[in-house]
């Protein structure tokens, strides 16, 4: 799969590998899971209230207005929303926001900003949870999450099972851009200390590594050796079967 006979488009990745340098922005179809929070995410530092039940303790109940901003805070679990393909998310209370070529810093602050009109103190977490890379060949094939952004090629691999004892590790293949007209494929040999450094390139969202498998021609040669000689037997079984019913 994927044979070339070196790098393809190495100037795009160049241009990628200087872009993915710079923080993740937002894309069409992105799920991202927000997280708000008020009381200037004080949840989210104490989030079994300890802190609060000791500042509170003796001093009687709150009034039900606070508890219930209390609440608001303490109740909030992960929330995941698609960013449609105009760029617009749709959120809760805010309605549709544009966050298309929003850094995730720039989108909390965002929300931040829309939601203080209804809470006090807030602050907004939010992830990208969709990105992904696709790991094939000699590893048997997996999807792999992207939990950060400075993931590179040799952690990738590491989710994925390591480098499998059938796997040739001086010919892996990081794909990217595999559904324009002009993909970009980078041969990375982990054999040497030099396509160690190549290895160290950050993955970015739908990047596809093949590893590829060593090939075992006798094996090969045996086994599409024996799936014939299993079809002339199925023949010659199915001829004698029928000869004898004839006779």
């Amino acid at each position: 799969m994927f044979r070339t006979e070196g790098d393809v488009n190495a100037d795009l990745l160049r241009a990628s590998v200087a872009e993915v340098g710079r923080n993740y922005k937002i894309q069409p179809n992105d799920i991202l899971s927000i997280r708000i929070y008020t009381n200037k995410g004080e949840v989210l530092v104490d989030p079994n209230n300890f802190l609060r039940r000791e500042l509170t303790q003796g001093a009687g109940r709150s009034s039900g207005g606070s508890s219930g901003n209390q609440q608001i805070g303490q109740q909030q679990e992960r929330q995941d929303y698609t960013v449609l393909p105009n760029g617009e998310v749709k959120v809760p209370m805010i309605g549709f926001v544009q966050v298309q070529g929003y850094t995730l810093n720039q989108a909390d602050s965002m929300f931040q900003s829309r939601f203080e009109t209804y809470y006090r103190d807030t602050y907004v977490y939010s992830q990208v949870v969709s990105r992904r890379v696709v790991v094939l060949g000699a590893t048997g094939g997996s999807v792999i999450p992207l939990t950060n952004e400075n993931m590179n090629l040799i952690e990738v691999l590491a989710l994925a099972g390591g480098m499998p004892e059938n796997g040739k590790a001086q010919n892996i293949r990081l794909i990217r851009n595999i559904a324009s007209d002009k993909p970009i494929v980078q041969v990375v040999d982990l054999t040497t200390i030099g396509g160690l450094q190549k290895a160290n390139l950050r993955i970015q969202p739908n990047d596809v590594v093949y590893v590829e498998p060593v090939r075992r021609v006798f094996n090969e040669s045996l086994r599409d050796v024996l799936t014939v000689l299993g079809a002339v037997t199925n023949v010659l079984t199915s001829y004698v079967v029928i000869r004898n019913l004839v006779n």
